[in-house]
């Protein structure tokens, strides 16, 4: 599971490689729907909730409110990614055996640490893919520009 999360995470920052400030700022025309750098910065910050704070104990310095109004280029993203990412790795890594499961801290509608990984990769999926198809709307706008 673990390396299924890492895999959706960077689903979503591959998405948003290589695009101008403009295009990753982009948000299509549809409620409830976000640019590029909200759902690369939410994907990574929620995956560190999940896995780092719920399930390992640890500080998260970040919150939720600061994913969603994150400008600018995708670099620090990318960069907090890689923090993240080592923090995942070793929380999930280190877990003893037999941990998944225990339950959840509360506050939490999921019960289980198995439950949670799950949600977790599931989140970064959903996320994965308004990413990947946010990027096609983008380059099909600009293609008829």
């Amino acid at each position: 599971m673990r390396d299924r999360l890492l895999e959706e995470v960077e689903r979503v920052l591959s998405a948003a490689e290589g695009l101008d400030a403009t295009q990753l700022s982009w948000t299509p025309n549809t409620k409830g729907a976000n640019n590029l750098l909200v759902l690369a910065a939410h994907t990574v910050g929620a995956a560190e909730r999940h896995v780092v704070r719920s399930v390992g104990g640890g500080e998260v310095t970040r919150t939720r409110d600061e994913e969603f109004v994150v400008r600018g280029d995708l670099a620090p993203i990318r960069e907090r990614w890689d923090t993240v990412r080592r923090k995942i790795v070793e929380t999930i890594d280190n877990m003893p055996a037999g941990r998944l499961d225990d339950e959840v801290p509360k506050p939490s509608r999921i019960r289980t640490i198995h439950g949670l990984l799950v949600h977790a990769v599931a989140h970064a999926a959903e996320h994965a893919g308004q990413a990947e198809l946010t990027r096609d709307l983008i380059k099909a706008r600009d293609a008829k520009s």
